[in-house]
């Protein structure tokens, strides 16, 4: 709501710019009671003139591998590539412990989402780092 409000645009707005039917889906978005499809995040972050990671409340220094993906605006199912499948991608997002990814892997990720190698590195080892952490709590 802020960030909408900081460029002075009401709900209504934000629904036309979106090409959303009902300024409903702007009012859940911004309770929190969901969040946007990964579609809309960077056509939402241009209209509001922020980074795409600021929307998804993470830190963007150091972003978890899911946030990557929806600050690109694919879903999960968009990450097969080739020399990937989309289960390797989901056990990597997911942070799920095994071997390393090859280097072909980690190239498959960054070409997908048009980042660099050692962003889809250190992602990953967020990624591993928080699966760990939630672990840990069960």
């Amino acid at each position: 709501m802020a960030a909408r409000e900081a460029v002075g645009l009401t709900r209504g707005d934000l629904t036309l710019a979106l090409g959303l039917s009902s300024p409903s889906r702007i009012r859940v978005w911004e309770s929190g009671i969901e969040r946007p499809r990964p579609r809309f995040v960077p056509k939402l972050a241009a209209v509001l003139g922020v980074e795409p990671l600021q929307l998804l409340d993470v830190d963007p220094d150091d972003p978890p591998l899911a946030a990557l993906r929806v600050a690109a605006g694919l879903a999960t199912n968009e990450m097969g590539a080739p020399g990937m499948s989309v289960m390797t991608y989901v056990r990597l997002e997911d942070g799920r412990p095994g071997s390393e990814p090859t280097g072909k892997v980690i190239a498959s990720i960054a070409a997908v989402l048009r980042i660099d190698e050692a962003l889809v590195q250190s992602a990953i080892r967020r990624s591993r780092s928080d699966h760990a952490a939630e672990a840990a709590f069960r």
